[in-house]
């Protein structure tokens, strides 16, 4: 009779213990593996889509094969970019005033303004920004601002010549939040053209989504 009982006590023992162990278990661990595991669905997802839709012209190399072997699969509705360049040199620049970089190598989502040298966030995050004055004249600071406050600055020196200098800063962003870069002199010039060969000096703006947040 106890033998005949014997399947029913084992698996009531190991109920109580798989619960015991549920119970006790911090489930971060499962969560992030169940993530994972849907990013990589995602991305299974898209490249099959790519491929059957894509037909014999599918350009492999854009392919996110990379997303199914990481597990990491960054949408591109996500990606915010841009990297824009003064085509033409402005002269008497007041202080406080916008420069306008008025052409774009890359401006994915449109969301830096060519006509006002205004970037506007689309999404709170972490931003990377990156920044090169190109001037002969006399020593003058340009100013990063976002949200109509000063968040970095860098110092263009009194060059003897045609001299150039840049700035980097990764900074906290908010949505809608305002972004450009300024002078702060009076009667600056800052050079452009259109590439940085010969006599045709470039200053840039560029700017980066890192995180969302």
């Amino acid at each position: 009779m106890l033998l005949y009982h014997l399947p029913l006590l084992f698996a009531i023992v190991s109920t109580a213990e798989l619960t015991t162990l549920l119970k006790g278990r911090n489930l971060t661990s499962l969560e992030e593996r169940l993530s994972k595991t849907e990013q990589r669905l995602n991305a299974t997802e898209r490249v099959l889509g790519q491929l059957l839709t894509g037909g014999n012209d599918v350009d492999l190399p854009s392919l996110d094969v990379l997303a199914l072997r990481s597990g990491v699969l960054v949408d591109q509705s996500d990606t915010v970019l841009f990297s824009a360049y003064k085509s033409s040199t402005t002269s008497g620049i007041s202080t406080r005033t916008v420069i306008r970089f008025e052409q774009t190598y890359i401006n994915i989502g449109n969301h830096y303004h060519t006509e006002d040298g205004i970037f506007i966030a689309p999404k709170t995050g972490i931003y990377m920004f990156h920044w090169t004055i190109a001037t002969a004249g006399s020593p003058f600071h340009t100013q990063l601002i976002v949200g109509g406050t000063s968040r970095a600055s860098n110092y263009i020196p009194y060059p003897g010549g045609v001299d150039s200098s840049s700035a980097m800063v990764i900074t906290n962003v908010n949505k809608d939040d305002h972004v450009w870069i300024q002078i702060y002199g009076s009667g600056e010039h800052v050079y452009g053209g259109s590439s940085g060969v010969g006599s045709n000096i470039q200053s840039t703006f560029t700017g980066i989504l890192l995180r969302k947040t």
